[in-house]
């Protein structure tokens, strides 16, 4: 029996900037299981790309910076379109010191609306350390 498994290799393709406010910083501090928690909430930003566009109207980060310097991070944006519709982006990565952060995101939007394609796809962010803007591309 040949158990041989041959995946097609994924490509990416631009699809979306994302840029972000951030409101002021949470700091949980060191907690139990190890590591510094801490809280980053999103008040604003814009989002365009792949022929849409729209405002951040709000989410967050939040961070678990461990001892050997890497940060997990959790993500979740929510984005109002142009044409009204409300979609939350969202997902895990990391960042490491005078690096970038990496992100897998996914989105979620009602069924029947005008973003529900968003859903069905899945994406890759990296934002450069110090920067606001999110660079988002489409695994194709």
């Amino acid at each position: 029996m040949d158990l041989a498994f041959t995946a097609p290799t994924p490509d990416l393709v631009p699809a979306f900037d994302l840029v972000l406010e951030h409101g002021s910083v949470a700091i949980v501090g060191a907690i139990a299981t190890g590591g510094v928690r801490s809280h980053h909430p999103i008040t604003g930003g814009s989002f365009s790309g792949e022929g849409l566009s729209g405002t951040v109207t709000g989410g967050s980060e939040t961070w678990l910076d461990r001892a050997d310097g890497v940060t997990m991070v959790e993500a979740s944006y929510y984005i109002t379109f142009a044409d009204g519709a409300v979609a939350r982006c969202f997902g895990q990565g990391y960042r490491t010191a005078g690096a970038s952060t990496r992100l897998a995101l996914l989105f979620e939007a009602a069924e029947d609306g005008s973003v529900a394609g968003l859903a069905t796809r899945a994406f890759l962010g990296e934002r450069v350390e110090g920067s606001t803007r999110l660079v988002i591309s489409r695994i194709v």
